[in-house]
């Protein structure tokens, strides 16, 4: 997963246009984005954050319950670990570390698209966007936070996908209303999965079968 990681980064790199193309997808200069200001998705933007935090406090709960039933440690350690990839994924590196610290605007900011910003490349930082920015996608990252599901399962392909096809669905959302930019998608799907390797493996550093942590690299 990090050569890919690292051949993404090379290749948004080297053609940054990438961006700038799959954004045009979604935009007529006399409408503007195809879903700004669309009431359904404006809905999912702006509460998807609250649903999914609060998924993670109601799974923690759930976890309480089934480890005083079942008298398990496991599965307390289980619930904080999907708690804590939420907290650190979503939370802290996305939407902390990168989307308020590395200045990149917006699809709808910038010239091309009618607004007044400069576009910045992946990875590049930039002084075009004080918080908030675009980098990397949010909204995604939350989707993708399902791929902890796939650290624990059993047969983790099925939640590998699931977390990449809501993940990716969310993303070109975000993109359709000039939010975000592809590249912003795609490094919050790594920035999520790391997150969720990194915290498997301290938290289970000798794991069992069916629970391993390079299961769903």
């Amino acid at each position: 997963m990090a050569l890919t990681a690292l051949a993404c980064t090379a290749l948004f790199l080297t053609f940054p246009r990438l961006d700038l193309i799959a954004s045009g997808w979604f935009y007529a200069p006399a409408h503007g984005f195809v879903l700004d200001n669309y009431p359904l998705t404006d809905f999912v933007h702006n509460h998807l954050g609250w649903l999914a935090f609060g998924s993670g406090w109601l799974i923690w709960l759930i976890g309480r319950l089934v480890n005083s039933a079942l008298e398990t440690r496991d599965w307390r350690r289980k619930a904080a670990y999907i708690a804590l990839v939420l907290v650190l994924g979503p939370g802290l590196l996305v939407n902390t570390v990168f989307k308020d610290h590395w200045g990149r605007a917006r699809p709808a900011q910038i010239e091309p698209f009618g607004g007044q910003a400069q576009f910045t490349p992946a990875w590049i930082p930039s002084d075009q966007c004080n918080a908030n920015c675009s980098f990397v996608c949010g909204d995604s990252s939350v989707g993708f936070s399902l791929l902890a599901l796939a650290f624990l399962a059993n047969h983790p392909r099925r939640w590998f996908i699931a977390a990449t096809v809501i993940g990716g669905a969310l993303g070109l959302m975000r993109m359709a209303q000039g939010g975000h930019f592809l590249s912003d998608v795609v490094f919050s799907f790594f920035a999520v999965y790391f997150a969720a390797w990194l915290l498997h493996r301290v938290l289970f550093p000798n794991p069992g079968p069916g629970n391993r942590s390079d299961r769903a690299v």
